[in-house]
């Protein structure tokens, strides 16, 4: 299957595909990454009368240009940065008249960052991390971006690459998400992560039942 996502960023996008297909025990799935300037050229039409503020106007272009492409299935990224519910529920809002008009579409909202869902397993380390330990609860630490000794969970995490040498790329992160027992994430994310791994089986199973029931695609309404 193929099914597009907008995620925020390229180290994002290194992450949140590798621990989707670990979830579901599968690496057949194509996963085809719009990025941020790609939906910003998409024109969508729609009634006057529908108003969607601030960059979720993103998440009506990914459905546009998802239909283009011939798909339905559409996931879109955003840490919660200090907003997990909000952000999530936002989300959520946006993707019900899409789902009135037969999209699968899947919330992927890490409370806080990306980071902190990679700062849950020693094991997916070279050694276990001590200068400095993951933190026991990864969902709960926060700080200032811009200060580098703040325990903001980019922050966190480029401290705990540094110990090994490791640089805070898009391979890094990939590998780290790659050597991440998924059963050890639950635990330690328990609320965005846990989440994120019932959304995804959840997504998946409606698209195979909809596979099952041969449902022609229809037109969306307003576009």
């Amino acid at each position: 299957m193929t099914f597009y996502i907008h995620c925020e960023g390229v180290t994002d996008y290194a992450v949140i595909p590798v621990l989707m297909k670990k979830v579901l025990k599968t690496y057949d799935i194509d996963v085809k990454w719009v990025r941020r300037d790609e939906l910003r050229k998409v024109k969508t039409h729609r009634k006057s009368n529908i108003k969607i503020s601030g960059h979720y106007k993103l998440v009506k272009a990914l459905a546009t240009h998802s239909l283009i492409y011939g798909s339905k299935y559409i996931a879109y990224h955003q840490d919660a940065d200090g907003k997990f519910t909000v952000v999530y529920d936002a989300i959520i809002s946006e993707f019900k008249p899409l789902q009135e008009n037969g999209f699968s579409c899947l919330a992927i909202v890490p409370k806080e960052t990306v980071e902190s869902w990679l700062l849950s397993d020693d094991s997916a380390y070279p050694s276990i991390p001590n200068d400095p330990k993951l933190p026991s609860e990864p969902e709960e630490i926060w700080g200032l971006k811009n200060d580098k000794n703040s325990n903001h969970p980019y922050n966190y995490f480029v401290r705990v690459l540094a110990q090994f040498g490791l640089p805070d790329n898009r391979d890094t992160y990939a590998q780290i998400a790659e050597k991440t027992c998924i059963e050890v994430l639950k635990r330690r994310c328990p609320e965005s992560f846990s989440k994120f791994y019932a959304d995804t089986e959840s997504f998946f199973a409606k698209k195979a039942s909809c596979d099952e029931r041969k449902s022609p695609c229809k037109a969306i309404k307003g576009f």
